[in-house]
């Protein structure tokens, strides 16, 4: 067997070790040791590229750190950021950089991404906060789809996140802050996807919002990319899945999604009045929107606000200040409860009418034009069938009208207009039409009465001003005209009265007010001055009776105040002649009227109780002629 031969390797002496190990230390002592430069120094290494993406100035008092370990990165404390017109100022108690590692072997010091810590923004968004030295407004300026284009989407830009940071945004006539702003922009270059993860304390609240945009520097440039948008907070949720562009015509279009559990409440918050009909609670959204700077369109609308389900169209657009809303909703079946909510009450604890002053809305800011169609509709107790209504506001003017309705096997209209005077009291202008309503299902939804029947139409105009319910009462002025056809009222029989009246005349009395009365024909008129209304021209006629009636209510007090004389009729309800006669008044509140027969006329009739009334004594100094 050969002898094998063994490789030695030269031996370092002790000495070498030694110093080997030392060169080692200090080199990770090195790298793991944050090294401090002149502030001017490392600002100049970074403010060129900064400068070039954001187009912004920097300036910062406190010393500048650089590190190697964990990875390398450089400290700068009490940084400042503006752009030239200062529209944009940011000072932030400190600032971490990532570096690029690879370009550091050639000696250049690249920034991949900033940590700005405690930073406090102004915006002055009224003084265009964007430089023109910055790479998303090359971006803006280049030509769609040249190498312009292409060259400025290139520009690298990196991340930024802002720690614990307080921002101020002012506008023309406001402000806003936003507190403790946690956020990530993630946005490598001008050209590749973009993403903004934010949260901050607003309106006592913590919304977080995302953006999310596919090609930035195409939106810049005015073209279209998809755009995605998510808002979450206790107030309002927010997704917007679409297209969107800047430049000359900004616009986003596509589809969102929005629920919130008090629409004027969120609004509230963004500072924003609107003139609601109804308190717009639980409110869902599903609609193919357009937006834009001006305008505000929504198709397809599916709505669901305060347990209502709708679905049309919204329009929303400016003129001048004035936002001018257009919208066309229909449902299936509509509660206007909820709509109505907010009117004053009108009786007061004492059960008269509410003498509280309204509180008159500010309603001159907007224009509102809503028609609303619903297979079926309900106010309170009462119900309406195939109803169009419609809210238009203008000029501080609102009409709310029902074109037409079917209610109670008829149809019904109506229209009412509320404005504010020049000494703030509410005017107040109605009209209403009635047209073969059935009486008794309509008396029972509306006052819980059974005791009337019939066909009925009828024609209301009112008008009246005042700063409270009891004063628009003691001011109403109007008309009325009530006609009632082949109906019934009960809780009185003027046809078995008149009847039993030769043989039974004081029972009469009681033989009135039971049973009920059919009644062929029924009208009146009413006139309205002041708030008393005169029944006048108040006739009935039926099956053995003939009733004229008259007299006057006073609406303030809510009294009533009526005579009637009702006759003996044939069959079809014409006054026989020298046929009997019935007299009676009607007298005293509203809730509890008082029925008077004419006694004096029924004891009369009653020989046996004729004695028992006053003799009438001459007159003195009155001669009896012979």
């Amino acid at each position: 067997m050969g002898q094998s031969r063994r490789l030695s390797l030269p031996r370092l002496s002790h000495r070498w070790l030694i110093a080997l190990c030392a060169v080692a230390a200090v080199a990770l002592g090195a790298a793991l040791a944050p090294w401090t430069f002149s502030t001017n120094a490392l600002l100049e290494e970074i403010s060129g590229q900064l400068n070039a993406s954001s187009g912004l100035f920097i300036a910062a008092k406190g010393r500048s750190t650089f590190s190697l370990l964990p990875r390398p990165h450089i400290t700068i404390d009490s940084i400042a950021f503006a752009d030239p017109t200062a529209a944009l100022t940011i000072e932030a108690d400190r600032l971490h950089g990532n570096v690029l590692l690879l370009p550091l072997f050639a000696g250049r010091l690249e920034i991949a991404d900033i940590e700005l810590v405690r930073p406090s923004i102004e915006v002055d968004l009224d003084r265009k906060p964007m430089s023109t030295s910055g790479a998303a407004v090359r971006a803006a300026a280049a030509r769609p789809s040249t190498p312009a284009a292409e060259k400025a989407d290139r520009a690298r830009l990196g991340g930024v996140s802002i720690v614990s940071g307080v921002a101020r945004l002012k506008y023309s006539g406001g402000e806003e802050t936003l507190q403790d702003i946690d956020a990530t922009l993630d946005w490598r270059t001008v050209g590749s996807p973009a993403t903004l993860d934010a949260a901050f304390s607003w309106g006592g609240e913590r919304p977080r919002a995302m953006l999310w945009v596919l090609k930035p520097g195409a939106l810049l440039r005015g073209e279209q990319t998809p755009v995605t948008v998510r808002l979450d907070s206790d107030s309002v949720r927010l997704e917007a899945e679409g297209f969107g562009q800047l430049g000359a015509k900004p616009r986003y279009m596509g589809r969102i999604t929005a629920s919130s559990p008090s629409l004027r409440h969120a609004l509230g918050l963004a500072k924003v009045s609107a003139p609601l009909p109804g308190p717009f609670e639980n409110v869902q959204l599903s609609a193919k929107a357009s937006v834009g700077l001006r305008d505000f369109q929504l198709s397809d609308v599916k709505l669901s606000a305060d347990d209502n389900e709708f679905e049309g169209t919204f329009a929303l657009r400016h003129e001048g200040d004035k936002p001018i809303v257009h919208a066309t909703l229909a449902s299936n079946f509509v509660s206007l409860k909820p709509m109505i909510a907010d009117l004053p009450a009108l009786s007061g604890a004492d059960g008269q009418w509410s003498r509280d002053a309204f509180a008159l809305p500010d309603i001159q800011d907007a224009d509102v034009d809503l028609r609303l169609s619903a297979t079926r509709a309900r106010i309170l107790r009462l119900n309406l069938e195939d109803a169009a209504l419609s809210l238009l506001l203008r000029g501080g003017r609102l009409e709310v009208a029902l074109a037409e309705a079917q209610a109670y096997k008829g149809t019904v209209k109506g229209r009412a207009t509320f404005a504010a005077n020049a000494a703030g009291a509410l005017e107040f202008h109605g009209n209403a039409q009635l047209t073969g309503v059935d009486a008794g299902a309509l008396a029972w939804d509306l006052a819980a009465r059974p005791d009337l029947g019939g066909a009925l139409d009828a024609n209301f105009a009112l008008d009246a001003t005042g700063d409270s319910v009891a004063q628009i009462m003691r001011d109403l002025d109007g008309r009325a005209t009530l006609t009632l056809s082949e109906g019934e009222v009960g809780g009185i029989d003027l046809e078995r009265a008149l009847r039993r009246i030769d043989k039974r005349p004081l029972s009469s009395a009681m033989d009135i007010r039971s049973g009920h009365s059919l009644v062929d024909r029924a009208s009146a008129t009413i006139k309205i001055v002041k708030g008393t209304a005169n029944i006048e021209d108040g006739q009935a006629h039926g099956p053995g009776f003939a009733l004229a009636f008259a007299g006057l209510t006073r609406i303030p007090e809510r009294s009533l105040a009526m005579k009637a004389q009702a006759n003996e009729a044939d069959a079809a309800g014409k006054p026989r002649e020298k046929g009997v006669q019935i007299g009676f008044d009607l007298s005293g509140p509203w809730d509890d009227p008082v029925f008077a027969p004419d006694a004096a006329a029924l004891i009369k009739r009653s020989g046996a109780a004729a004695p028992l009334l006053p003799r009438v004594e001459p007159e003195a100094g009155a001669t009896k002629e012979r």
